[in-house]
């Protein structure tokens, strides 16, 4: 993955969009818009064209970076929030090697769509995109709301300690323009902390702790991840499950679990705490979180996707 720099007024492409994908894109459900070739020049902003039926320009999309690679790898990275199902980006990117992908930040709708006659020069919908020129581009961007249009969007990110979670969360979430927070670390801001082997005296204690440092968190951000566990061990070496109640009060729009070879946990383990954890252990503790994530999952009604690493 490689991200490009964003210009202010850098270039604003047209972009011919079929309205569901607009629709998703303005919600904030779709943040990665997928094409077969990137435009050559550094894109900035995308006016969105939604076509037949309503065949106006419907919003205008920052753009944080892309997503350059194979088709499986661009998956890999961008189907949390993809807005399609898979069998549709298969077809899509049917015989090709390589995929791409536009990373969309702040979507801001128009304040009334605008018909291609307000532009100059144009007079058909491009096929896939076309550059618009500065006196376009501004006629877009001063007709646009100035408020974004996409709703905060809260994604949950789970797994054992050692398992890899900040990785996935450098790799995949921060380049979607995600800002990743770590729930140990929310916690010891306001005074709490884990032991050095990772146990928790008060497990509920930390947890009300965690939901409160959080809603001033979700104040600030649009697009907020948090690193954490569906499950800890207590201070008596026992897995508890987190309380439901806690997962309830984050609003929480996506559930994803990162899950590993124990023996590799193990080593990770060794290598950064300097303290050796049994595989079995690992294991259980695995099938504990996975377990709880399930239920999690399906009390509050959110898909639940497992990343292997």
């Amino acid at each position: 993955m490689r991200g490009r720099k964003v210009i202010d007024m850098g270039k604003m492409i047209l972009l011919s969009i079929h309205p569901e994908h607009a629709s998703n894109i303005i919600s904030g459900e779709k943040i990665f818009e997928y094409r077969k070739l990137l435009p050559k020049q550094e894109v900035s902003h995308l006016a969105l064209y939604s076509t037949f039926p309503v065949k106006r320009i419907v919003a205008v999309a920052e753009v944080i970076g892309c997503v350059i690679g194979s088709p499986t790898m661009v998956w890999s990275a961008t189907s949390f929030g993809s807005g399609i199902p898979q069998r549709f980006f298969r077809e899509y990117f049917h015989g090709r090697k390589a995929a791409s992908a536009f990373s969309i930040g702040s979507v801001f709708e128009m304040k009334e769509p605008l018909p291609l006659s307000c532009l100059s020069g144009i007079k058909i919908p491009p096929q896939s995109y076309c550059y618009l020129n500065e006196q376009n581009t501004k006629k877009v961007l001063i007709n646009r709301i100035k408020k974004a249009s996409q709703k905060a969007r809260m994604a949950f990110l789970g797994g054992v300690h050692g398992v890899g979670k900040g990785r996935v969360c450098e790799s995949i979430f921060s380049p979607a323009g995600y800002n990743c927070l770590s729930a140990s670390a929310l916690i010891a801001e306001q005074g709490r902390k884990t032991d050095y082997n990772k146990r928790v005296s008060s497990v509920s204690v930390n947890q009300s702790v965690l939901i409160s440092a959080l809603e001033n968190k979700l104040k600030s951000s649009n697009r907020l991840l948090l690193d954490g566990h569906f499950t800890l061990i207590s201070d008596k070496n026992i897995i508890e499950p987190i309380d439901i109640e806690v997962f309830r009060s984050m609003k929480i729009n996506q559930l994803f679990l990162v899950k590993g070879r124990a023996d590799e946990i193990s080593i990770r383990l060794k290598n950064r705490d300097n303290r050796k954890w049994k595989t079995s252990f690992i294991d259980k503790f695995q099938k504990e979180e996975e377990s709880h994530a399930r239920y999690v999952a399906k009390d509050i009604g959110v898909s639940l996707r497992i990343i292997r690493g």
